[in-house]
């Protein structure tokens, strides 16, 4: 009866640690904030630290959230680029991915 009870509360318990794909709602912003940088940069490589990018999420107020972390476009290139990156991006109920609402590259 024990291992029944026990079973059910982990079971309970994962079921509220996240989404279905896992991650919190910072991981999962910072990965729809990667995929909307992919289709802004094209073929050019970059280099993104989506742990960074997940942990700095603040609520805007207005129902997004802005993240911001370093970003290097074609990084060990001559045409390497050190910017910071600013991606606002708003949940939206049943979507696992939230969308990303603007983006900015910084100098």
């Amino acid at each position: 009866m024990r291992t029944v009870l026990l079973l059910a509360i982990c079971i309970g318990l994962a079921g509220c640690g996240g989404s279905a794909g896992g991650g919190s709602k910072g991981d999962l912003a910072a990965k729809s904030c990667d995929v909307y940088a992919k289709g802004q940069l094209g073929d050019k490589p970059y280099q993104l630290d989506l742990a960074a990018l997940a942990t700095s999420m603040k609520d805007q107020g207005d129902g997004s959230m802005l993240l911001t972390a370093p970003i290097v476009i074609e990084p060990g290139l001559t045409a390497e680029s050190k910017q910071s990156l600013e991606c606002q991006v708003r949940f939206t109920e049943g979507k696992e991915l939230p969308d990303v609402i603007k983006m900015q590259f910084i100098w």
